[in-house]
């Protein structure tokens, strides 16, 4: 493994990497940058590789799709002493034969192997101090500074940094993943879907064995016929509606490498793969979000602020955009609403909220709890995953066969919590929006629209670079904030200074 100093080279040469993707308009550049930061990324394993299979998601024509498929795997005489230490026996007392790998990833790597009864199974190992190597990533990534709209709406990077370590611990424990493993095999029933059975007397927090399954990629089976494609999508649908709604235990890790598919008493069989990065929903909110959909097909009168914060949404930061809600729920649940199949290429959602919002939305995002964020993903590798299948399904449809009656008519007798908001202070003044306008030379200017009320929180506002030009212009922002509260946010310039790269000018209107 790569010593702490190794990776955080590497980690430094990747921000560059990032960097220069994202300053570069030529498309040549950043494709080759992309494949050079892909590089980066397999090479180091561990929470870069995380980072990696996460911008391949389940597209498999993205240059970062190889660290889903082709990454390079360790020889299998490096594994056969992690093997052989961890059992506290020799191999050949419980392997008849194994194989060398061919499918290496982020934490482990698993091999094709025999039991002495014959039996074939996969054995998944663990790369030693791979957890070290996490936890000095992690404390490295700690480091690098919030900006952007992370800072300028207050994001709350800790939660997300708290989630992710959560999740690659649970990753890390591979007795864990078999529990997990187990309870979706015991609790699922979804026609057309197999989960392989484990063998707990061999597995330990390093290794994991389970049955061995044949089967091609998502990419392949999307050239099968219609029917069987169909097939297909109806089982990853109603999988995920079954597993959030049902039983609150979630596979969130929706990437090509964790799902298989084969024909099986010549039906399409979906196999599916990795248990380590599963999301525990807990009931309210399950409820919470079955009744949102209820709402959007206007089969539930609800509260919507009341359901939003039942998710784990913040109160405070919805209050602005109360009013959108209604609108933006269309938005977010469009697939539920129509008794028809729903055409995902034509849900347009990001734009169509950021028709809606404008730069609010990064309000509506910063009010969303981190945790949902894989759950957010696993949605979103569903729509992909049907895109690529090229099928259209009946959502709602889906839902109601994957789904108990009694759970969704649960839903709409289950009682939302009311929202207790802190007063928002009322300011004087006849300004409705703070606009920041931006000029860089050679780019596109920079313009944001907030309500007016945010001119009383510049400081947190304003990136850390600026504040100096700020302070070379005599202008005290704790003084100018105490003048607005007295004198009313009225139209005005606030800030309007030029530095050796940037015009900030900054008024209300």
């Amino acid at each position: 493994m790569l010593t702490i100093f190794q990776r955080s080279m590497r980690l430094f040469h990747m921000a560059w990497v990032i960097r220069r993707i994202r300053k570069t308009e030529n498309e040549h550049t950043q494709q080759a940058a992309r494949h050079a930061l892909s590089e980066l990324l397999a090479g180091s394993r561990g929470l870069p590789m995380k980072v990696g299979q996460f911008l391949a998601g389940m597209d498999e024509a993205t240059p970062y799709a190889k660290l889903t498929t082709s990454i390079e795997p360790w020889p299998l005489t490096h594994i056969k002493p992690i093997l052989e230490q961890t059992w506290q026996q020799p191999l050949r007392f419980i392997l008849k034969d194994i194989e060398e790998s061919h499918a290496a990833a982020s934490l482990g790597q698993v091999h094709h192997a025999y039991l002495n009864n014959r039996e074939s199974v996969a054995v998944k190992v663990q790369y030693p101090d791979i957890g070290t190597a996490i936890d000095a990533e992690m404390k490295l990534a700690g480091l690098v500074p919030a900006g952007g709209p992370i800072k300028t709406w207050a994001f709350d990077l800790e939660s997300y940094k708290i989630t992710l370590k959560d999740t690659l611990n649970n990753e890390l424990d591979y007795l864990h993943e078999m529990k997990q493993q187990l309870k979706f095999y015991s609790t699922m029933h979804v026609e057309g879907l197999h989960v392989p059975h484990v063998f707990p007397v061999l597995c330990r927090k390093n290794i994991l064995v389970q049955e061995w399954v044949e089967g091609v990629r998502l990419s392949e089976a999307a050239t099968w016929s219609l029917p069987a494609r169909s097939y297909i999508a109806r089982t990853l649908m109603q999988t995920m509606f079954q597993s959030l709604f049902e039983f609150g235990l979630v596979h969130g890790d929706p990437h090509p490498g964790n799902m298989l598919f084969q024909y099986h008493d010549s039906k399409p069989q979906t196999i599916l793969l990795d248990f380590g990065c599963m999301m525990n929903v807990e009931k309210t909110r399950r409820m919470a979000l079955l009744k949102l959909i209820l709402h959007s097909r206007s089969e539930s009168d609800i509260i919507l602020l009341d359901a939003f914060v039942s998710l784990g949404f913040d109160a405070e930061k919805l209050k602005p955009i109360q009013d959108k809600l209604p609108q933006l729920m269309q938005l977010l649940f469009q697939p539920f609403i129509k008794d028809a199949p729903f055409h995902s290429t034509t849900w347009h959602l990001s734009d169509a909220v950021a028709d809606l919002l404008g730069d609010e939305r990064w309000l509506f995002r910063s009010a969303c709890p981190a945790d949902l964020f894989l759950l957010i993903r696993v949605f979103q590798g569903l729509v992909t995953q049907i895109e690529t299948l090229n099928v259209q399904l009946d959502w709602w449809e889906c839902l109601k066969q994957a789904v108990k009656t009694q759970v969704i008519e649960e839903s709409t007798l289950w009682q939302l919590g009311s929202t207790p908001i802190n007063e928002t202070p009322v300011y004087k003044g006849s300004a409705k929006q703070l606009h920041i306008h931006i000029k860089r030379p050679d780019k596109e200017p920079i313009h944001i629209t907030l309500p007016a009320e945010n001119a009383l929180q510049l400081e947190s506002l304003m990136p850390e670079h600026i504040h100096e030009h700020i302070r070379d212009a005599h202008i005290d922002l704790n003084t100018l904030r105490e003048q607005l509260i007295q004198e009313g946010l009225e139209p005005q310039t606030l800030i309007d200074i030029h530095s050796p790269t940037h015009h900030y000018h900054l008024y209300l209107k």
